[in-house]
């Protein structure tokens, strides 16, 4: 298995991978708080897995991003996915691509490059593929510059994703009671909160989607939810909705969310407009995958805990599709299958910029490449035992 040199994951706290210019640099600084509200299962999973660890310390990764080239004068400013790795990459029956815009917002674009390096540099380690990393790296930066400088460019759809449709799908009822499964139980108050805060979110979406029906938001069940690696410290609800009919059947999932927290995170931009505005902005700009309904939540959706009642806490509510995939790596075939998914992120990444700052953006990664490629070595940590 993976490990640190020089130190593992405990018990006692997260640990923050440092970039450094070289690995005789690389150093791994506590987090002591990390952890505190982790449960059991989660910690588990994180000792048992060094690319769910990757996950979980996205805030402290971009933090130290962020250090690591607080000299670079005039970085491109751009729409960041703002966590993108490869288990981002997810498909529907119709579409594919990096999802899930927890952590989007303004920033260099530096910080998205880097953190999907990374990404590929681990997967590529978990998987034995370690001699093709810089391939992997190649195919990735090909597939960025090629959409910066073409914008109508189209990446072919990657093999694995039409592998992984071909497997029998789930049914409606199926899908439902899955779903229903994973509701944990609310208290009466905010159990009713649900109810309000559903009634909220139907005055704001109706103005935009007329055609909804009567009824579509009524909420026929709802519990918190407890899931994900990165983003297991926000808290989320579960709700089943009415849909387009009364019928069961045709029931709809919404996920409300927290928004996360990035005050704090230097070279990110810090946006005038409330902060789950950031989430719903990059989902739009930058994603493929479309969500049949995308809204900020009202604050009243979920009433804030007294001991977590900061001023930065927002929720945001996205639509469940059925056929919705995420592609671990585990499901990877082969270094193919990487680099396939490497370069559409890639493209998907370059194609989400604003026309105005493409040149600015593909000049920044010529200028930088090396660097970027120097930074992120500092995986050559990771060893085998």
């Amino acid at each position: 298995m993976f490990f640190f040199r020089r130190i593992r994951l405990t018990l006692m706290g997260a640990c923050l991978l440092l970039l450094a210019e070289a690995p005789t640099r690389a150093q791994l600084r506590p987090h002591p708080a990390a952890l505190d509200d982790a449960p059991r299962e989660l910690i588990q999973r994180l000792q048992a897995s060094p690319f769910a660890y990757f996950r979980f310390i996205n805030r402290a990764w971009t933090e130290r991003v962020c250090e690591a080239f607080a000299d670079v004068r005039d970085p491109a400013i751009v729409r960041l996915h703002g966590d993108a790795h490869v288990e981002q990459f997810a498909m529907t029956n119709d579409a594919w691509g990096l999802d899930d815009f927890d952590d989007s917002t303004r920033g260099p674009a530096y910080v998205d490059i880097v953190r999907f390096l990374g990404s590929i540099d681990l997967a590529a380690r978990q998987r034995g593929w370690a001699r093709d990393r810089d391939a992997l790296w190649d195919r990735f930066l090909d597939g960025y510059r090629q959409s910066l400088s073409n914008p109508d460019y189209r990446a072919p759809e990657p093999e694995i994703v039409r592998e992984l449709r071909k497997r029998a799908p789930v049914t409606p009822a199926a899908y439902l009671a899955w779903a229903e499964n994973r509701m944990q139980p609310m208290d009466a108050a905010r159990s009713k909160s649900v109810l309000v805060g559903m009634e909220a979110v139907d005055r704001l979406v109706r103005p935009d989607r007329p055609d909804l029906a009567p009824g579509y938001f009524a909420v026929q069940r709802a519990g918190w939810l407890r899931i994900g690696v990165g983003s297991s410290g926000i808290r989320k609800v579960l709700i089943r909705v009415q849909g387009p009919t009364s019928g069961p059947d045709d029931d709809v999932l919404l996920e409300a969310k927290e928004v996360s927290n990035l005050e704090g995170v230097r070279c990110l931009e810090k946006a005038p407009s409330p902060p789950a505005v950031r989430v719903i902005a990059g989902a739009r700009q930058l994603s493929r995958l479309k969500h049949d309904i995308l809204a900020v939540g009202p604050t009243l959706l979920i009433p804030a805990a007294t001991d977590r009642a900061e001023h930065w806490l927002e929720w945001w509510v996205s639509s469940w599709e059925p056929s919705y995939r995420e592609i671990g790596v585990n499901d990877l075939r082969s270094s193919r299958d990487l680099g396939d998914i490497a370069f559409d992120a890639g493209v998907q990444l370059g194609a989400g910029k604003l026309i105005s700052v493409r040149q600015d953006a593909l000049s920044s990664l010529d200028r930088l490449e090396g660097r970027l490629r120097r930074e992120t070595a500092v995986w050559r940590e990771l060893r085998e035992r």
